[in-house]
């Protein structure tokens, strides 16, 4: 792996969060930005809308 390879890897896993379903605890990345804006998520599995507050 190149370094330029590694440091693509390394951004983008930082602007990543792992979030949880409230319904049915799916595990999946989303944009740390909507994190942080409290914009409303939808679950891929089971398509519940949730926003996660601070």
């Amino acid at each position: 792996m190149s370094f330029f390879n590694y440091a693509l890897k390394r951004i983008e896993t930082a602007t990543k969060t792992t979030v949880t379903c409230p319904q049915c605890g799916h595990n999946f990345y989303q944009p740390t930005t909507k994190v942080r804006q409290e914009q409303a998520l939808l679950c891929p599995k089971c398509k519940t809308i949730f926003v996660i507050s601070k």
